[in-house]
């Protein structure tokens, strides 16, 4: 049985995707203020002194007993990470491409100073791309689809996982400002 345990904060937030070894390791240092979800049992040895297997049970997120620091709620602006924000489409055309016939388009180009940052930033496919250059879009003749945005840490997480389950795409979803694209995409989930 293979799964990500999400692990959250004392403040709700989600942090970030552990494996379900690392799971239990926190639950058996009694670093878990609480779980959330169906847990899954996992079966260890057996004592030479009861003679009894022991098991514990760990559920799909996890909330810890402190606040967590974080670096930064920000994703980190990848091709992967801006592909994966703009489901795979083309900001002009709208077409849905893999990830090698996707590019980063600058929609201030950066060689007129426009920023590399996510509101600067929208995925196109390598046609669209070439087709504006390094004009701007009024130059370009050409009118975005979508407006960029930055997203959040629920956004991240899912985002970063193909392998989700239910409960956890549930209380991530809940977490996306109503803007984000993600909100009317159905993730692939699996149960255990």
């Amino acid at each position: 049985m293979t799964f990500s345990v999400l692990v959250c904060d004392a403040g709700h937030q989600p942090h970030h995707w552990t494996t379900k070894e690392d799971g239990i390791v926190l639950k058996v240092k009694n670093l878990i203020a609480y779980e959330m979800g169906d847990p899954a049992t996992f079966r260890g040895g057996v004592s030479r002194m009861t003679g009894e297997r022991s098991q514990i049970d760990v559920a799909p997120i996890i909330f810890l007993k402190n606040v967590l620091k974080y670096d930064s709620r920000t994703p980190p602006l990848t091709n992967k990470n801006l592909f994966a924000r703009d489901r795979h489409i083309c900001a002009f055309c709208g077409r849905h491409y893999p990830e090698h016939k996707l590019s980063r388009e600058h929609i201030i180009p950066s060689s007129r100073g426009g920023p590399n940052n996510w509101k600067n930033c929208i995925s196109a496919c390598k046609a669209c791309n070439h087709a504006k250059a390094d004009m701007t879009l009024e130059e370009a003749g050409m009118e975005l689809l979508f407006i960029p945005y930055v997203p959040n840490t629920a956004e991240k997480l899912l985002m970063q996982n193909r392998r989700i389950l239910a409960d956890q795409a549930e209380f991530l979803k809940a977490m996306l400002p109503e803007h984000s694209r993600l909100l009317g995409e159905q993730f692939p989930t699996y149960t255990m």
